[in-house]
């Protein structure tokens, strides 16, 4: 048995409840080695909101000091590690193709930027760098600063480094950094708000999430009833939120059951900065495969659908300019935009086959018994849970002839057991109905919003706080806590 001691590091950049229930989970694993805890969220300085109330909230609630250090073995290195640092930013580049590749060293900034900055605007295409707003420079620091945190770290001799997601401004540039020097692990929330995932490699990478479906506790059970409950929309289902503006049996007009071909699109904007670069196979774009398959479709007397996913009305307009509309209606396709009342599951359930780039919709085919591919190396396909089309020719060969793979019924229902049950559970984390109504341990995790939230019909004109001339605001952490407890009782 090795009794060795080893050095761990938390590296805490998220103050959600869950994270912090995680990395008290990870500390109390490793309790006989010693466990050095990192507020990069601060270091970093990744509130890209960054509103004076938010960081007011974040400096009187002291999550870490109150959750995660009681817990750790060894020191919180936060100060020693900022010392170190500065505040040497450079400039931003000019355009948004420059910011994709800017890199320092090993550290890809300018992806790591992009990943917070589109998630938090849902820009993808701005025609310049502006439209991302004051988001931009903010994840910009964040990102450098990361890199700083992580040049600091990594000559302190750690064997393992724990951190949250490992995509954004605060975190990738710290992965990318130390990810050679040890071993970096990311993990993320499971299939319940109690439950975590985690991966000593990018737990955005297809091959990775195939990996841990396939090595999860299955429940048959459990992955039926997530299908049942998605293809009928259940009642708080994801599936009802997308399809609430739907109108059940609902085709598009002039549609032929059995001759159609449907393509589901993505909502391309979470993808957009996960790797270097965006892929569908050998298509750069969705609209350059959708415009392959209404090709085939037209020279084989097949009807493309395109559904546009229904996540789309809800975000930046900008994801619109990869597609020529024009064009592909002029290749005979059928298009269904975001918002179309058309009922998404009667369109997969009238199709000859079904095509995605990622959409769950490739596993609901399945599960109904009706051929799907994925385009690209996605986690369905590699799993074997829908065909694989890397190309045109792939594509033409699926469409003229749909076949599902061997088992892929089976292989569907094990990643709806895998949506529902993913992960190790989190014992203490009570999520609540509220984020602000959390609780770790039994202890409220955001005393300060707790507060505010109970309060906010109640209190009426609304209270301010005003602070002397050049004076501070000082509460003793308890006092809110305090507060926040006799406001739960």
């Amino acid at each position: 048995m090795n009794s060795e001691r080893k050095k761990i590091l938390i590296a805490a950049t998220n103050p959600w409840s869950f994270s912090l229930a995680v990395e008290r989970q990870i500390a109390r694993e490793h309790q006989h080695d010693q466990v050095d805890v990192l507020n990069l969220f601060r270091l970093s300085d990744s509130l890209l909101h960054a509103r004076p109330i938010d960081r007011l909230a974040e400096l009187l609630n002291r999550k870490i000091e109150r959750f995660l250090l009681p817990v750790a073995s060894g020191a919180d290195i936060t100060d020693d590690v900022g010392r170190q640092m500065n505040d040497s930013i450079p400039p931003l580049p000019s355009s948004p193709q420059e910011l994709r590749n800017y890199s320092v060293g090993e550290a890809r900034i300018g992806l790591a930027v992009l990943s917070s900055v589109t998630s938090f605007t849902t820009v993808q295409n701005p025609d310049c760098l502006s439209e991302y707003g004051p988001a931009l420079p903010r994840a910009w620091r964040s990102a450098h600063l990361s890199e700083q945190a992580a040049r600091v770290v990594s000559r302190m001799g750690y064997a393992a480094a724990y951190i949250f997601n490992g995509r954004h401004s605060a975190a990738r540039p710290f992965c990318d950094v130390l990810q050679e020097r040890m071993t970096v692990y990311r993990y993320e929330q499971g299939g319940t708000g109690n439950r975590y995932i985690m991966s000593a490699r990018s737990i955005h990478e297809p091959r990775e999430i195939a990996r841990l479906i396939e090595e999860h506790d299955f429940d048959r059970e459990a992955g039926e009833e997530f299908f049942e409950n998605r293809l009928r929309k259940a009642p708080g289902n994801p599936a009802e939120f997308f399809t609430i503006g739907q109108v059940s049996d609902l085709l598009p007009e002039g549609v032929e059951p059995g001759r159609a071909v449907s393509f589901f699109t993505s909502s391309s904007d979470e993808r957009h900065a996960i790797s270097d670069k965006v892929e569908y196979g050998s298509f750069c774009s969705q609209y350059q495969a959708a415009l392959a398959i209404a090709r085939i479709c037209a020279a084989s007397n097949y009807q493309l659908v395109v559904r546009f996913h229904p996540h789309l009305q809800f975000k930046h307009p900008s994801w619109r300019k990869e597609w020529d509309i024009g064009e592909l209606r002029r290749q005979g396709a059928i298009l269904v935009d975001a918002a179309d009342p058309v009922d998404t599951y009667a369109l997969v359930r009238a199709s000859r086959c079904v095509l995605t780039c990622g959409s769950t919709v490739g596993l609901e085919a399945t599960y109904l018994g009706i051929p799907a591919a994925e385009i690209g190396e996605l986690p369905a396909g590699i799993l074997g849970a829908t065909n694989i089309a890397r190309d045109e020719a792939g594509l033409k060969a699926f469409i003229e002839r749909p076949m599902m793979p061997p088992d892929a019924r089976e292989k569907a229902i094990r990643y709806g057991s895998y949506a529902c049950r993913a992960g190790k559970l989190l014992p203490e984390l009570d999520v609540a109905t509220h984020p602000y109504y959390a609780r770790i341990a039994g202890r409220i995790v955001d005393p300060v919003r707790y507060v505010f939230e109970r309060l906010r019909s109640r209190v009426r004109p609304k209270a301010r706080i005003a602070l002397p001339p050049g004076g501070k605001l000082v509460v003793e952490p308890s006092v809110i806590e305090r507060l926040a407890e006799r406001q739960s009782g």
